[in-house]
């Protein structure tokens, strides 16, 4: 009786196994669980760039003319720029990294310009003049050199990052102006405008991140979003006679584009 217990038991687990399969059902999957394309050691980043700041900056010229002092204010007002935005990232140690970009941009810049000169005839009757500023121009290369860090999730590709920033800035800032001055030299009018373009080269700071999609099964090209703020200070100075314009370079930046992976 015991061998035949032992054998009805046996064929009883082995007809209801696979019912028991069937009543479960399929497992469901973790969509993030995917498999996506291989991680990357090396990203390739092109963005097209806007940068939402606006800088605003002026100064103040004094110098002596027929016995008295001539002064001179100007200020400036730039507006908002695209440009273009490139870097190169290189994972190191998991997830983390080196990333080395640049980015450019260009912008128009208008103001104004407030004269008081000195009658050349008469002490205490200075003539005042103003005038608009245009033309212009301003443009600000940024070197970045960052620390990243970085992972993948399917198709999906992040990294974060924050560094040093080298700024080159190159600004036209108002010359000498000329002027309409005739006898009997009562009123004074501003013939020009031209300018003088001042360089400097600040350093300063940038932190950022970035979300990309990754295409296909092998994932070399992609597209993506980045958001970077930097900053830095700089000061421009149009001449010994001059005061300093001072203010902030960089600001917020938002760009998106192209994304090739090796």
């Amino acid at each position: 009786m015991r061998p035949i217990a032992v054998t009805l038991a046996a064929l009883a687990a082995a007809v209801s196994a696979p019912a028991l399969v069937r009543g479960q059902g399929p497992t469901p999957q973790d969509p993030w669980a995917r498999e996506g394309p291989p991680p990357a050691r090396v990203r390739i980043v092109l963005n097209a760039g806007f940068w939402t700041s606006n800088p605003t900056y002026g100064d103040t010229r004094t110098f002596e003319e027929y016995v008295e002092q001539t002064t001179i204010r100007t200020s400036y007002e730039t507006e908002g720029s695209f440009g273009p935005d490139g870097a190169v990232e290189v994972s190191v140690f998991r997830g983390l990294g080196i990333l080395v970009g640049y980015s450019h941009l260009s912008r128009d810049v208008r103001g104004s310009v407030e004269v008081s000169r000195p009658h050349p005839l008469y002490l205490d009757r200075n003539r005042a003049a103003s005038a608009e500023i245009s033309g212009y121009g301003y443009s600000e290369g940024a070197f970045h050199f960052d620390l990243s860090f970085g992972r993948g999730a399917g198709h999906l590709d992040w990294s974060v990052f924050a560094g040093v920033t080298l700024f080159q800035v190159e600004a036209d800032l108002l010359d000498t102006p000329t002027y309409t001055d005739v006898y009997p030299y009562d009123e004074l009018s501003i013939q020009s405008t031209p300018a003088r373009t001042v360089k400097e080269s600040p350093t300063g700071f940038n932190v950022g991140g970035r979300l990309d999609y990754r295409f296909g099964s092998s994932g070399h090209i992609g597209l993506g979003v980045q958001v970077r703020y930097s900053s830095g200070s700089v000061d421009l100075q149009a001449g010994p006679d001059a005061t300093r314009a001072s203010f902030d370079v960089g600001g917020l930046q938002v760009g998106a584009g192209a994304r090739v992976y090796f």
